[in-house]
């Protein structure tokens, strides 16, 4: 049994049903939702395969498939912005493994991107720490994804933002 919250609506990660929420919402409609949500998906057998974009097509393609099909999060939003070449949006880092994940799942969907990440350099100091460490980055999340604990990942992560926070 795993209910997330998927790009702000109720998941089931075991069968892919979803709920729609509406925003804003009291704290205790939200609670209220959720509970039965959970309610209604706690016996799910896991059917759920996570889709994957079409590499055949293009990277406008490939990239609005992930905004509306990928797990979005506020960082890998940044990140499909600037490689999206739009002006005047938010600029979030990714500040644990989680918020990773969804930066390394956008690539996977885009994987030209991989070549391009030089461009969030400018967005801060913290980004360009970022891509710094990207490949070792890259490497703790791909074995956290097989080991399926914590393996220093998040402390270094912490590190990398405090450093580059310093300069």
């Amino acid at each position: 049994m795993a209910q997330i919250i998927k790009n702000s609506n109720l998941f089931c990660t075991c069968c892919g049903g979803g709920h729609e929420l509406s925003y804003p919402m009291k704290i205790e409609e939200f609670s209220s939702k959720s509970k039965a949500f959970e309610e209604l998906h706690k016996d799910c057998k896991q059917t759920y395969i996570e889709p994957v974009a079409d590499q055949s097509q293009s990277v406008i393609k490939k990239a609005n498939w992930w905004l509306q099909n990928g797990f979005v999060g506020l960082s890998s939003k940044t990140m499909w912005n600037c490689l999206m070449n739009n002006k005047d949006f938010p600029i979030n880092i990714p500040y644990d493994p989680d918020d990773f994940s969804r930066c390394y799942k956008l690539l996977e969907a885009v994987p030209e991107w991989k070549d391009r990440l030089d461009q969030l350099r400018l967005l801060s100091p913290t980004w360009n720490a970022l891509v710094d460490n990207w490949p070792k980055l890259t490497e703790y999340y791909e074995n956290m994804r097989i080991v399926k604990k914590d393996n220093g990942m998040y402390d270094f992560m912490d590190q990398i933002i405090k450093s580059s926070r310093n300069l």
